[in-house]
């Protein structure tokens, strides 16, 4: 495995614990090639890199997630945004502050998989 694969699992363990690799192991097991590719080009690149804070990445993330419709992976980046010092009131904020871009029905599916991903790290 490449320098960049290793350092971007390591990268990804450190932000998301154990929720992210059990979030991780379905892909790992059975699409290597993609959990490569993430791991390579994403966690062991682009996350790295300093141009912005750890908590802008997971404000950018969140949000791009929550507007795309995209709810499987904002578990994994709630969890990376309180390892890197945000509170559950900031991401709150950052759903509020969406609200009227994205509307009540994404915000609540948003705000339903923060409270499960909070309940499941307890």
């Amino acid at each position: 495995m490449n320098t960049k694969i290793n350092s971007g699992y390591e990268h990804f363990n450190n932000l998301s614990g154990e929720y992210g690799a059990k979030a991780l192991a379905p892909i790992k097991e059975h699409f290597p090639e993609l959990a490569e590719f993430i791991m390579g080009n994403a966690y062991g690149d682009i996350f790295q890199r300093t141009t912005i804070g750890s908590d802008w990445k997971e404000i950018a993330i969140i949000s791009s997630l929550i507007t795309m419709g995209q709810f499987e992976q904002l578990g994994v980046h709630y969890v990376m945004a309180l390892r890197v010092g945000m509170t559950v009131d900031q991401i709150k904020g950052i759903l509020l502050h969406l609200l009227p871009c994205v509307g009540a029905p994404r915000i609540i599916s948003a705000f339903n998989v923060l409270l499960a991903t909070l309940e499941e790290v307890r």
